[in-house]
């Protein structure tokens, strides 16, 4: 017998799960179904690094961008190489 759960997540992180979900050919309650059978069994938690926040995921796609358009800098022999190439 199915049963409807209501939980509280943040969007950002709904939104990308469904993504990825889809774009493995899974519904997010598949995944979501999975993970709690594994609680059930194991019983234990297991917490990865957190989600960026948004800031930080907005600055990881600009990086990303800049990557793929071969603007990029290093490798530096010295941290003060560094230093000057990012205040540049």
């Amino acid at each position: 017998m199915d049963t409807t759960m209501l939980i509280k997540t943040n969007k950002v992180l709904k939104t990308r799960a469904q993504k990825l979900a889809k774009e493995m050919g899974l519904p997010l309650g598949t995944l979501i179904n999975n993970y709690l059978r594994d609680f059930i069994i194991e019983r234990r938690v297991v917490f990865n690094a957190p989600m960026p926040n948004r800031k930080t995921i907005k600055i990881i796609e600009q990086a990303r961008k800049e990557y793929q358009a071969g603007k990029f800098f290093g490798p530096f022999k010295t941290a003060d190489e560094m230093i000057k190439s990012l205040n540049s």
